[in-house]
């Protein structure tokens, strides 16, 4: 396994550093094509260290590999590699796309190492490269949007570290030690002061998640910058907030059970609500899937709320694993399409998407069934990650949660069938488009073709695989 996290760092952040100067030595741009073979064989080195299903602790307790948390790494790879993939005509006259790549990769490595995390120390390292590294990709096109929405991501970023440190100091104070190793109970005299470390990292890994109160960056950033850049946003850098709930908080619920399910189940509720109510109103189309992450964040706090209780623990591990895969798939594949739209010529409106379904037939189908498996339609995957997985693991301790959470999935219907009726059954636009094979496409297809793949006869295999 050291071997495997080895080739990955001189994989990913050996091209991660050199790729500027190759292109600049060469005097044309291979980048694209590097970091499309970098994050392949990412991709064949995390499903050799995922199906091998073997754990341990690494590098003198610097690392924990785990079932779950190698499963999360092939999926954020998979994210990484689609976007990759989607860039090589979306960024190839960026004058910043050597910069662009290089962050995709250095970036993608910092995801690794907080999905993998075990010690506090390399939880900031990991965070700081991660964040500096989101900050620049948001802003990398230049143009007036992406530098507003980077400005906003980095004075949000800032505030959302310093909770981070402020919330460790907290933490492992009362803990002792730098590992995060699992906590059983505290002292009364210390419980408080650990209870205010928590809630300092939930709102640190809140603001990267999307939570209510802490999402005030997200409707600008994923609305505003570029699509190519909000797809890998928030397919796959987005992780680290599921990662560092798992891998930082998991372990200290045991001390604080009945204060965390209270704690994240308010949250939940409220930013359920918020997400799916602010989405109905929305015209732009980018937009009212910036609101629709948050919606899903407040889906994922329902399953680490029912983590607190030993029942239904499995359940809601399992529903986190699933619905990642379905949040991925669903954004990496959704911001694609409209970054393809764009480049098309399309405006990212309702108005501007009229009939795009009947121009595009592909397209349309392919971003349909994604907005599908995101609404919970069955068969696709998004239907047992969020109903049966997610929802039905609080069914047993907190009946009124998974209520509420089907109710906001019926609110959420309502704003991506509009998207759907637009793009079929409004009047088309007098615009000359043809579909090809461009990359774009092809990242569409696998997304929506492994959605349903998944739905329809693998959704108990990987369960079972996560248990």
């Amino acid at each position: 396994m050291e071997w495997i996290i080895w080739a990955l760092i001189v994989v990913l952040g050996g091209l991660g550093l050199v790729l500027p100067t190759i292109d600049y030595i060469k005097e044309t741009k291979v980048s694209p094509y590097l970091t499309l073979l970098g994050t392949a064989t990412a991709l064949v080195l995390v499903l050799l260290l995922t199906f091998s299903r073997r754990s341990g602790i690494l590098f003198d307790g610097a690392l924990r590999i785990d079932t779950i948390s190698s499963y999360l790494a092939l999926i954020a790879t998979l994210g990484a590699f689609l976007v990759s993939l989607a860039s090589v005509t979306q960024a190839k006259d960026w004058s910043t796309a050597p910069s662009l790549y290089s962050l995709l990769l250095l970036a993608l490595l910092g995801v690794y190492f907080i999905l993998f995390v075990n010690d506090a120390t390399v939880l900031v390292a990991a965070w700081a490269l991660v964040a500096v590294a989101s900050y620049v990709l948001v802003g990398v096109k230049k143009d007036e949007a992406s530098l507003e929405a980077t400005t906003k991501y980095a004075i949000m970023g800032v505030a959302s570290s310093s909770l981070l440190i402020f919330g460790l100091a907290f933490v492992l104070g009362v803990t002792k030690v730098t590992q995060l190793a699992p906590l059983t109970g505290v002292p009364d005299t210390y419980k408080l002061t650990l209870i205010l470390g928590v809630m300092a990292l939930i709102a640190a890994f809140g603001f990267k998640l999307g939570v209510v109160p802490f999402h005030g960056w997200l409707p600008d950033v994923y609305g505003g910058a570029h699509p190519l850049v909000v797809s890998y946003v928030s397919g796959v850098i987005k992780l680290i907030s599921i990662g560092a709930f798992l891998r930082v908080l998991m372990p200290l619920i045991p001390a604080i059970a009945s204060e965390w399910f209270l704690i994240l189940a308010i949250l939940s509720v409220i930013t359920m609500f918020y997400g799916n109510l602010a989405a109905l109103v929305q015209r732009n189309v980018q937009r009212m899937m910036a609101y629709s992450s948050i919606g899903h964040a407040g889906y994922f706090l329902i399953a680490f709320a029912a983590l607190s209780f030993n029942e239904a623990r499995t359940l809601a591990l399992q529903g986190i694993g699933l619905h990642v895969t379905t949040y991925v798939l669903a954004k990496v594949g959704i911001f694609v399409g409209l970054a393809y739209l764009a480049r098309k010529g399309v405006e990212l409106t309702l108005d501007g998407m009229s009939g795009i379904g009947r121009k595009m037939p592909l397209t349309g189908t392919f971003f349909s069934l994604l907005l599908l498996s995101l609404m919970g339609m069955p068969p696709l995957i998004g239907f047992w990650s969020k109903f049966l997985y997610i929802f039905y693991s609080v069914v047993n301790v907190a009946p009124w949660l998974a209520f509420l959470g089907i109710v906001n999935s019926g609110i959420s219907v309502g704003y991506y069938a509009i998207v759907i009726r637009y793009l079929f059954f409004a009047e088309p636009p007098e615009l000359s488009i043809e579909e090809g094979n461009d990359p774009e496409l092809i990242v569409l297809a696998i997304t929506a073709t492994l959605g349903v793949i998944i739905g329809i006869g693998f959704v108990g295999a990987i369960a079972s695989f996560l248990s």
